[in-house]
């Protein structure tokens, strides 16, 4: 988890990607109140692709 929120820091939390992987990395671990947190966030990154906004609101019903 440390390693994905230094590399969404380096990135000034802007890479929707990351950022979802990170949701994906809390949800792995049974957190999901951050998976949802980060997985909103991924999707609230200024200039998502219409295709990535689909596939992470796929992966928020999950959490």
């Amino acid at each position: 988890m440390k390693d994905a929120k230094a590399a969404c820091s380096i990135m000034v939390w802007k890479d929707e990607h990351m950022i979802d992987t990170l949701a994906a990395a809390y949800a792995e671990t049974g957190d999901f109140d951050s998976a949802i947190r980060y997985a909103e966030q991924a999707l609230a990154v200024k200039g998502i692709s219409p295709e990535s906004a689909k596939a992470f609101r796929e992966h928020l019903m999950w959490f």
